[in-house]
């Protein structure tokens, strides 16, 4: 048994990322493991923008600081709960996870703790991160050592 990892950004959502990793947990008789990764810096670059130019006061920051990070567990949990039921009608079971903090981190432990053995990484078409996986993933993401890596673009 082979566990297959699904990292997803949590803006994103990996339609052609997604069907690769359920096949590939399908073909190696693993589990899935989906890992929507929230950036807790994101709230407060969004709130520290709109206050900088004038639009909102600390007490609505904090508000909206708030409402950005329920939006982004809400949005990572349907994202898993309609991921889980693609990969359900392939026969493929899902573990979703949606974690905030540091991405390297977290793989550690969720590649440790779910004996993973392949990664599958979503990444937006054309950007720099997809340039920066795309070298060479393992060794520029120690995280994932020890795992088959491949990165998959999403729109």
């Amino acid at each position: 048994m082979h566990n297959v990892l699904l990292v997803i950004p949590a803006s994103k959502e990996p339609q052609r990322a997604g069907a690769a990793a359920i096949e590939l947990a399908r073909q190696r008789g693993g589990k899935l493991v989906a890992l929507v990764v929230v950036d807790p810096n994101v709230p407060s670059y969004a709130a520290s923008t709109l206050s900088d130019v004038g639009f909102m006061g600390e007490q609505v920051s904090e508000q909206v600081s708030e409402t950005i990070v329920r939006e982004q567990h809400t949005r990572a949990a349907a994202l898993l709960h309609a991921l889980a039921e693609r990969a359900k009608k392939e026969g493929v079971v899902v573990t979703p996870i949606v974690e905030e903090g540091d991405i390297g981190d977290i793989c550690r432990r969720v590649i440790r703790t779910h004996a993973i053995g392949s990664a599958v990484l979503v990444a937006e078409k054309r950007s720099w991160l997809t340039r920066f996986l795309s070298r060479s993933a393992a060794v520029q993401l120690p995280a994932l050592s020890g795992c088959e890596v491949r990165v998959m673009e999403e729109d």
